[in-house]
Order: C-alpha cells, then structure tokens, then sequence
C-alpha cells in the first residue's frame, strides 16, 4: 500500500509532495511511518466508533513529523514548527479555521503525556497511534497484534528507526534545549 491510495484531496497530495520533498526520495521510511500512523488511527477509530475527518487526518499525519526537517524548520519545538508549516500549506486550500486547527493540534500535540481528547478524536487517535508505531506494537492501544503484523508487511518498516534516529539526532546537536517543548507543545487553553 503507498499513501497515494489513501490521499482524497489536492491538500493531500500537496503535503504528500512537501513530506517527499523534504525527505529526498519517494516512499521513504519516513512517508512509510506517516502512512502507518494514518492507517493505526483509522483502524482504532473503526474499533471506537469515531467518525473522524480523513483528509485532515491524511495531512497531519504526513507533516506530523516534518519539523525534525531543516526545511520546515527555524530551529525552535520541532512539533509547533511541524504544525506550523502545516498552517501555511494548507493556506491556499479553503479549509475553514476550525478544520485548519484541527490539522495543526494533531501535529503540534502529537507527543503530549495526557489525553487529547477535548481537542477531537483525531487529535488523540494521532497522538496513541505513533505510539504505537513507534514502539512497533509493543504499546498497542488496544489493537490486535496479529492486525499490526499484516500492517509491517503491507507497509514496510525498513529504515524506520535509522531514519529516525538520523533527524532526531540533528534536533539533539542543533537544538537540544527544545526537547522538552515536544512533549508539552501546545496551548492549555480551549
């Protein structure tokens, strides 16, 4: 499976283009844990019964990580540069403010220690499902391992951590101090 059988919009395709840009090659480990992390939230929202906005989804899940990448980034909280890179792609797209906002918390809160809810269910689900992805199922969040393993072989994880380890490695040299902000990112306001 490649991302482009899920994308349903030209806002999709634009942060598939953004992410491939940023990352220098076409279906990289990268573009493989975004598309993961898509298809681990569909699936626990299909187990909960939330109905949940796709194309927002598709779009955060693609930029949720770009700002580990120089290019979505001025040095500061990788995930509030991540969610604001996504608030400018999605700019010449006529998303309303709430639906732009929605994208951006899915980015931007991605990391947060507690639950996400009262920012929307994708907001949560985004944040449980790289988690899961992360720790390859080690945290399932409820999902049938059997179900994680059929999704390792129709998208590979191959490079995964290298990759990660690489672009994350670059924010420890360059920018260790906001390490912490990832994991706080975010207004507490509603």
């Amino acid at each position: 499976m490649r991302a482009e059988d899920k994308i349903e919009s030209d806002a999709g395709q634009k942060a598939l283009s953004a992410l491939r840009e940023m990352a220098g090659e076409d279906e990289s480990p990268m573009e493989r844990h975004c598309l993961r992390v898509y298809l681990i939230v569909e699936r626990m929202a299909q187990k909960k019964g939330h109905s949940l906005d796709s194309d927002a989804l598709m779009v955060a899940s693609l930029l949720h990580d770009c700002g580990l990448y120089e290019e979505a980034s001025d040095g500061g909280v990788y995930v509030t540069e991540g969610a604001e890179y996504s608030d400018r792609l999605l700019e010449p797209f006529d998303w309303s403010p709430e639906r732009v906002r929605l994208a951006h918390d899915m980015i931007e809160r991605h990391h947060r220690l507690t639950a996400q809810w009262k920012r929307g269910a994708e907001v949560e689900l985004v944040r449980q499902a790289d988690l899961v992805e992360v720790t390859s199922g080690l945290v399932s969040h409820g999902l049938d391992r059997r179900w994680l393993r059929e999704l390792d072989r129709d998208v590979s994880r191959d490079g995964l951590y290298t990759g990660i380890a690489k672009l994350v490695g670059g924010v420890v040299r360059h920018r260790p101090a906001t390490l912490p902000g990832v994991f706080t990112a975010g207004s507490d306001d509603d």
